[in-house]
């Protein structure tokens, strides 16, 4: 009677062994949960927008497994680090290509803000943090306001013993740099040194007001556009007795 042919036990581990180190064919399963996966960034980051307002692109993170396929169903926060602005969604699900996308709308105050991407694992933050920055730039001009007084004493053809000074701000209350302002003499028969001026880092802008020849009220307006501005034209009036 033949003998079957029986393997010892040390030469079927060592089989099994070389099997498993000769080829990539033989893969194990990722393990569940959030372990053996990456977390990386692949779209949206270093921005420029306008306080306010929604950046143009998206906020965009990739998972991968540990064999650098798409990690699919897979949940990310966004979460701020200056508490400023608007993510939406909060919280994303990766899709079939192991990506997770959110919309940034950016908060009040100019200056670089930051949000942060990281994978939710049993309802904690993983360890992997991707950062995302933007610069966000003052709004459009919004208020015009006097920062000196609109009305003072002068003398005939003297420049007035205060100049006057505007500020322009965005509708948060952020100065709001490099606006025209057009300045005008409307009664008095005065003078500017200059018809238009820009506004500072701080908003602001002034020109030298020569007085005319008459006794009486002298008026001057400084006045932004072309869109509808709070306050513009903002009106100066120096009172001439001699």
């Amino acid at each position: 009677m033949a003998r079957g042919f029986t393997l010892a036990p040390r030469a079927l581990a060592l089989i099994l062994a070389g099997v498993l180190g000769c080829g990539s064919d033989l893969l194990l399963p990722d393990p569940p949960g959030g372990e053996n996966v990456l977390l990386s960034k692949v779209g949206g980051d270093k921005q420029d927008g306008v306080v306010g307002e929604r950046l143009q692109e998206p906020l965009v993170v990739q998972v991968k497994t540990g064999r650098g396929l798409a990690a699919i169903e897979r949940e990310v926060e966004f979460v701020f680090t200056d508490a400023a602005g608007v993510v939406t969604p909060s919280r994303a699900i990766t899709n079939s290509l192991g990506e997770a996308k959110a919309s940034w709308t950016l908060g009040s105050e100019p200056g670089p803000q930051t949000v942060m991407a990281q994978l939710v694992v049993a309802d904690t933050l993983d360890l992997q943090i991707e950062e995302f920055t933007a610069q966000a730039a003052p709004g459009a001009p919004d208020t015009l306001s006097a920062r000196t007084p609109t009305s003072q004493p002068g003398r005939r053809s003297r420049e007035v013993g205060t100049q006057p000074v505007i500020q322009v701000v965005d509708r948060f209350g952020n100065p709001v740099p490099q606006v025209s302002v057009a300045w005008q003499v409307v009664s008095g028969e005065g003078q500017v040194s200059e018809a238009i001026t820009l506004t500072d880092n701080a908003g602001a802008a002034t020109v030298r007001w020569t007085l005319g020849g008459r006794v009486g009220l002298q008026r001057l307006t400084a006045a932004v556009g072309p869109g509808p501005v709070t306050g513009s034209p903002a009106t100066f009036t120096a009172t001439v007795l001699f």
